[in-house]
């Protein structure tokens, strides 16, 4: 009779990746709240990610002002990283930041592992109007990025004068555009949704977004608080079915095809 081995199996990995504008605009309570909320949720995710038998949570920043630059060290294990709060000032730095995301999500740069990736959660917050062109960075990177494609992305808006067109742009739909107002509600919301989106990204098929039960989670969780406009949700008209093509297959019995958009 065959021996039993009992091996642990292991779980694939789920980025999330924190977007955030650190312009001229977000000085003072606004850069203090994100700083304060970023610094709890961290720990929360370490213990969401320690007891997850499915998915194992990396943790990637990145700030964006007068330029782009990674907080973190690309993407960490969450059992090793520690908020360092942020500082802002300069301009409004959106489409470079796009261009960071299209050359870094890929399986040469971030995303190699053994063991798989589901799905990115990307979470991008921002209060004001971009400065550059990000009109023909996210063309690029929503064309030609397969990982972006797929990705959970939410967006907060903080205050009332940030470009919601912009950002609707970035995530896909008005409904993943969350307008905040009120500072503890902020904090109090980024906590939510980046709790949220790990749990529910990490039950996910690979290749899937997760963004409407992400959405309907925070709408419950987030009813009754303060200066905050979570938009109701848009049922999409029926698709009709199309017969698949099977160069688009999933075939690599992880979910992840083999063809060269995801390197």
């Amino acid at each position: 009779m065959p021996s039993v081995v009992n091996e642990a199996v292991a779980r694939k990995l789920l980025p999330i990746i924190y977007v955030i504008d650190t312009s001229g605009s977000m000085i003072g309570d606004r850069i203090a709240s994100v700083n304060e909320a970023m610094n709890d949720s961290v720990e929360v995710l370490k213990d969401v990610s320690e007891n997850n038998p499915t998915a194992e949570l990396k943790i990637g920043v990145m700030q964006f002002d007068s330029n782009v630059r990674w907080v973190t060290n690309g993407l960490v294990f969450l059992e090793d990283y520690y908020w360092n709060d942020l500082s802002a000032g300069g301009l409004t730095s959106l489409g470079a930041a796009l261009d960071e995301l299209n050359e870094k999500l890929s399986r040469k740069e971030l995303l190699s592992s053994d063991v798989g990736y589901k799905a990115p959660v990307i979470i991008f917050m921002s209060d004001g109007y971009p400065t550059d062109d990000y009109i023909k960075s996210l063309k690029k990177v929503r064309d030609g990025n397969k990982w972006f494609k797929i990705a959970t992305k939410i967006a907060i808006g903080v205050g009332d004068d940030f470009d919601k067109a912009a950002l609707t742009n970035v995530v896909g739909n008005s409904e993943a555009v969350i307008q905040v107002n009120d500072n503890e509600t902020l904090k109090k919301l980024i906590r939510v949704v980046s709790v949220t989106a790990s749990m529910v990204g990490s039950k996910s098929r690979t290749d899937e977004s997760q963004i409407n039960e992400v959405l309907a989670e925070v709408r419950q969780e987030m009813q009754g608080e303060a200066d905050i406009d979570i938009p109701d949700p848009v049922t999409p008209p029926a698709q009709p079915q199309t017969k698949k093509d099977p160069d688009d297959a999933w075939n690599t019995g992880d979910g992840w095809g083999d063809s060269s958009e995801w390197t």
